[in-house]
């Protein structure tokens, strides 16, 4: 039973780390357009 354990929450690691890696910069990017604009 133990390693379905570590194989699901490798893959729930994965899953998580896969969605930071593209929505934090696609929120700084988005973020810094927003400010570039108000500064304009």
């Amino acid at each position: 039973m133990s390693p379905s354990k570590t194989d699901a929450s490798r893959n729930l690691f994965r899953a998580i780390a896969t969605d930071l890696h593209f929505w934090i910069p696609f929120a700084v990017l988005l973020g810094g357009l927003v400010l570039l604009d108000k500064l304009r």
